[in-house]
C-alpha cells in the first residue's frame, strides 16, 4: 500500500474483522447511548487526521492495533521521517570536531574541559527519558513527537549562537573587565554547552521516537539505516566545512571557523526538522483511539524519574540485552567522538615542531603557535572527514549486504529471499554484524601503541567510521524491530484475558519510555568515561596544547577498548526471530500457569 492510499478514507474494523463503511463516508453507524452497546458512533473528517485507523472500541472486548496502524511507507516518506536524524548531525559534528578545541583556547584545562563534556551523557540521564515520557502522554493535536523536536531546535539554534558568539558577548557587556572577563566568558560557554546538549537531547529523542512510530516492523532496519545515512551526510557536510577557511569564504556570517560553523548547523536543523514536520502527519492523540486509549496522564518530574526506573524493569529481555551491550559500548565511544580533533591535532601539532627543529628553523612566536594550532585542528577535521565518508559507505553498504531480520509481510519468504541473494550474505544478520564492529574498534585502540604520525593516526580514525556505523543504525533497528515484536505478540496470544494484560503490563512497548530508557544506557557510561578521563587528565595531561610526553589522550583511547570487548561478547547472545518465538511460548506457558493457579484451576486446563 502507498502512502497516497492512506491519505484517503480508511475502512473502520469491527470487533470481528468486517468493515464497516468508510470514515467521511455518508453513512455512520449508529450507537446506542447505554453502557452495554455493542457499537460506537464515530464521524470523523480524514482531513483532520492522517495514517489515522479507527477500531471500534467495545466493552469487555479486546482492542488491537495491527502493526502500529502503519501501512508500507514508501522510500520518499521514509526518508523524510529521518531527515531531522541527517540535520541533527551537523550540530553534533560540529561541537565534535570545534568544540574542544573552542574550550581549550579559552584557557580551560584538560581536566575542566572533560568534566564540561558530562553536559551530553546528562542530558541522555536525565532530559531524554522525560522527553520520551513526556511525548508519549502529550495530547497536543500537532502530534505527539513535532513538538518536542520544534522546540529542541530552537533552543538548539539560540545556544550554538551564544557559545561560538561568547567572547563578543561577555566583551560587550564586561568590556571594562580585563581578567575576570575570562572567567566570565567561561562560564557562558559552559553554559551554553549544557543547553546546548541538553536541546540537542530533546531533539534527538523526539527524532528517533517519530521514526518508531511511523513505519511497520518489516521497515524499520530500512528507516533506521536512512537515518544512519542522513547522519553520515550531516557528518560528511560538518567535516568538510571543518577543512575549508570559512571566515575568508563567509566573512558575513563570522570572524571566526566555530562561528561560521554553528550558522550553518543551526541552518541545517531548521530546515530539516521544519520541512519533516511539515510533510510527515503524525496521528492526533486526541482522535486516535490506540493513542487515547494508552494516554498516561501528566506527572511530576519525580514521577517521570520512577517511571523511567519502571521502564527498565519492564524492558523485554532482548532490550535490556541491547542495552547492556550499548552501555559497555559507549565507554569506547565517547573518548572516540570528543578527544579525536585533540589526538590527531596533537600528533600533527608535535610532528611539524619536530620538523621544524630537525631542520634547525628558528623558534615560532605566538601568534605563530595559535595558527599551527588552527592547521592542526583543520588536519584533524580532514581525518574526521575520512571517518564520515567511511561510516557513510559503510550505511550504504551493511543494509544491502546484511541479511533482515523480518521480511515483507505480502511477500512470500522464498520470493524475498530469492530476490535478495544476489547481495544478501546470508550469515551475516545484523546482531553479528554488530559484533564484529566491536571487534575492530578494540583491534583500533591496541593500533596507538604503534601510531606515529598524523597519517597513520589519520587511517585509524577512518576505519572507526566501521563501527560508528553500526552505532548510529545496529541499537535503534534491532530495538524498534523488538518494541514491534511485542506490540504485535499482544494481539497473538492465545492467553486468557487475564494471562495477555498480565503480558502487556509485563513487556514496555511505548517508544518514548523505551528510547529514553536505551538513552540512559547510553549516557551513564559516558558519564563514568568523563569522570575516568578527568583522572587520567589530572595525572598523566601537560600544561599547555601539544606538548611532547603528553600521553593521557591515548591511554583514555586505550583502556576505551575494554568496554567495547564486552560490548562484543554480549552482542554474541542476541536472539534471532526463531529463539525470540521460543522463548514467548515459554513465556506464554508460564504466564498461563500463573493465571489459572491464581483463578484455582490447573494449569493445565489452560493451554492446550
Amino acid at each position: 500500500m502507498s502512502d497516497k492510499d492512506t491519505e484517503g478514507r480508511l475502512p473502520l474494523l469491527s470487533s470481528d474483522g468486517a468493515a464497516t463503511p468508510e470514515v467521511g463516508s455518508s453513512a455512520s453507524t449508529s450507537a446506542d447511548s447505554t453502557p452495554h452497546s455493542s457499537q460506537t458512533h464515530i464521524s470523523l473528517s480524514t482531513d483532520a487526521i492522517d495514517d489515522l485507523i479507527l477500531r471500534t472500541h467495545v466493552e469487555e472486548e479486546a482492542h488491537f492495533e495491527d502493526d502500529f496502524g502503519n501501512p508500507t511507507r514508501s522510500l520518499k516518506y521514509v526518508s523524510l521521517l529521518a531527515l531531522p536524524i541527517g540535520g541533527l548531525q551537523l550540530s553534533w559534528s560540529t561541537e565534535f570536531s570545534n568544540g574542544t578545541p573552542f574550550l581549550l583556547s579559552l584557557g580551560m584545562s584538560k581536566t575542566l574541559m572533560s568534566l564540561v563534556w558530562i553536559a551530553g551523557p546528562l542530558s541522555g540521564v536525565l532530559v531524554q527519558p522525560v522527553i520520551g515520557l513526556l511525548s508519549d502522554s502529550s495530547t497536543s493535536p500537532y502530534g505527539r513527537r513535532r513538538p518536542f523536536m520544534i522546540i529542541g531546535t530552537i533552543f538548539t539554534t539560540i545556544s550554538l549562537f551564544m557559545l561560538s558568539w561568547s567572547k563578543d558577548i561577555v566583551a560587550v557587556l564586561f568590556g571594562w573587565l580585563q581578567n575576570p572577563a575570562v572567567g566570565i566568558t567561561q562560564i557562558l560557554a559552559v553554559l551554553m554547552v549544557y543547553l546546548l546538549d541538553f536541546s540537542v537531547g530533546t531533539v534527538q529523542a523526539s527524532s528517533r521516537a517519530f521514526i518508531v512510530d511511523n513505519v511497520p516492523i518489516h521497515q524499520q532496519q530500512t528507516a533506521n539505516a536512512w537515518a544512519a545515512i542522513l547522519t553520515g551526510v550531516g557528518n560528511i557536510i560538518g567535516f568538510i566545512f571543518g577543512t575549508m577557511d570559512l571566515p575568508d569564504l563567509f566573512p558575513f556570517l563570522g570572524n571566526t571557523q566555530f562561528k561560521v560553523l554553528c550558522v550553518f548547523a543551526s541552518l541545517a536543523l531548521i530546515l530539516s526538522v521544519g520541512f519533516a514536520s511539515k510533510t510527515i502527519h503524525e496521528r492526533n492523540p486526541r482522535m486516535d483511539v490506540y493513542l487515547r486509549d494508552r494516554a498516561t496522564g501528566r506527572l511530576s518530574v519525580r514521577e517521570y524519574f520512577k517511571e523511567t526506573l519502571k521502564g527498565i524493569s519492564r524492558l523485554s529481555p532482548q532490550v535490556r540485552l541491547i542495552c547492556d551491550i550499548e552501555f559497555f559500548a559507549w565507554i569506547g565511544y565517547f573518548p572516540m567522538l570528543f578527544y579525536t580533533t585533540t589526538y590527531v591535532g596533537e600528533i600533527y601539532y608535535r610532528e611539524v615542531l619536530e620538523s621544524r627543529r630537525e631542520q634547525m628553523l628558528p623558534p615560532l612566536t605566538d601568534e605563530e603557535y595559535d595558527l599551527l594550532w588552527e592547521a592542526a585542528t583543520r588536519y584533524a577535521s580532514r581525518a574526521l572527514l575520512l571517518y564520515s565518508l567511511m561510516s557513510f559507505v559503510a550505511n550504504l553498504i551493511l543494509p544491502i549486504i546484511i541479511t533482515p531480520t523480518y521480511l515483507h509481510p505480502e511477500l512470500q519468504q522464498e520470493q524475498a529471499q530469492a530476490a535478495a541473494q544476489k547481495w544478501q550474505i546470508k550469515w551475516l544478520t545484523l546482531p553479528r554484524s554488530w559484533m564484529a564492529s566491536h571487534v575492530l574498534f578494540v583491534a583500533a585502540m591496541i593500533s596507538t601503541f604503534f601510531i606515529r604520525t598524523g597519517a597513520q593516526a589519520s587511517v585509524m580514525i577512518m576505519i572507526l567510521g566501521i563501527p560508528w556505523a553500526h552505532a548510529l543504525w545496529a541499537p535503534f533497528a534491532l530495538i524498534a524491530e523488538d518494541i514491534a515484536r511485542v506490540k504485535l505478540l499482544l494481539p497473538q496470544s492465545s492467553l486468557s484475558p487475564l494471562a495477555t494484560a498480565r503480558k502487556a503490563v509485563k513487556y514496555e512497548h511505548e517508544a518514548g519510555i523505551i528510547m529514553g530508557v536505551h538513552n540512559v544506557f547510553v549516557s551513564l557510561p559516558q558519564v563514568l568515561s568523563s569522570l575516568a578521563s578527568s583522572v587520567l587528565f589530572k595525572f598523566l595531561s601537560k600544561p599547555g596544547r601539544g606538548e611532547e610526553n603528553d600521553n593521557s589522550i591515548v591511554w583514555i583511547f586505550r583502556l576505551s577498548g575494554l568496554g567495547a570487548l564486552v560490548a562484543a561478547y554480549l552482542s554474541t547472545k542476541i536472539k534471532n526471530p526463531d529463539e525470540l518465538r521460543v522463548e514467548d511460548v515459554f513465556a506464554d506457558s508460564d504466564d498461563g500457569a500463573e493465571d489459572d493457579s491464581a483463578d484455582g484451576a490447573p494449569a493445565e486446563t489452560l493451554v492446550e
